[in-house]
């Protein structure tokens, strides 16, 4: 549990989610030790009908069921309230500005074309390892290295984890036009002129400016996760197996990789083929 939740926003959170049962439990007069499964209950429906959003009902109710589940960190009871609760289902950020393939492509053509080295490697490795802003930001010089025949960076992922993504050919070649440029001194893989840390903003407003220049609708709200998002969905829609995809994007849930997926999926249902063989079989020709 330690190793989860190093991260110290992770334990942040995660003690502020716990303290919204504590304060529920304290205003309805009760003790945790005598809180049943319908006080649970009550409690769930309670952030239902006041309109909170499901991830946060899921996220909470899920800091509660751990936080149960540990004894060494948990309320002294010897029942779980919330044990056997459904949580509520994931539902995929709407929020998040989808760019196609065909346009993640020309962004990074574009900057190519234009943009300096930095830009340009910033912007193959986004595309390429399908990386957060703060993998990006975080990475350091020493974590790019060889693992076999495979050039790797290990990048600082969520919870205090490391990750390691692959470096493909053209990346590599546009890092490497970076690197020439940075010179080898230690610290952060990706750094300003002066050397200092690139700032998650400044990487947003790059993505949006090239997203801009290549006629994306909407650029102002293209963000990093969106390009991470869009890389997703275009390996899950070229047909990439969601294990290898849920690899990449350092995903511990496959049901957190399948998110990722548009309805577009439906075109490519291995009904449609199916269909194709049996108008065949029936003499029929295929639509």
């Amino acid at each position: 549990m330690a190793d989860r939740r190093s991260a110290t926003n992770t334990q942040e959170a995660y003690i502020k989610d716990a303290s919204w049962w504590l304060w529920w439990v304290q205003a309805r007069g009760l003790e945790l030790t005598d809180v049943d499964f319908i006080e649970a209950d009550t409690f769930a429906a309670a952030m239902r009908h006041a309109g909170y959003a499901a991830e946060t009902r899921r996220r909470r109710l899920s800091a509660l069921k751990s936080w149960y589940r540990l004894p060494a960190t948990g309320p002294p009871v010897s029942n779980d309230p919330f044990d056997g609760m459904d949580l509520p289902k994931r539902q995929r950020d709407k929020s998040t500005r989808f760019v196609t393939e065909d346009k993640l492509n020309r962004m990074l053509t574009r900057a190519v074309a234009v943009e300096s080295p930095r830009v340009q490697a910033i912007l193959a490795v986004l595309k390429g390892t399908a990386c957060r802003v703060s993998e990006l930001t975080g990475a350091q010089l020493a974590d790019l290295g060889r693992r076999g025949e495979h050039r790797i960076l290990t990048l600082p992922a969520k919870g205090g984890r490391r990750h390691e993504v692959v470096i493909a050919d053209l990346t590599g070649d546009l890092l490497n036009g970076y690197l020439t440029k940075r010179g080898n001194l230690p610290g952060p893989l990706f750094v300003t002129s002066t050397g200092a840390p690139l700032q998650r903003t400044y990487v947003t407003q790059l993505v949006q400016r090239i997203a801009k220049a290549v006629g994306v609708d909407k650029p102002e709200e293209v963000t990093v996760h969106g390009v991470r998002h869009s890389v997703a969905t275009a390996m899950l829609e070229a047909g990439e197996p969601i294990d290898v995809v849920q690899a990449l994007l350092g995903h511990a849930d496959p049901r957190t990789t399948q998110t990722y997926a548009h309805p577009d999926h439906l075109a490519r249902s291995p009904a449609h083929r199916a269909d194709e063989r049996l108008a065949i079989a029936l003499g029929r020709a295929p639509r």
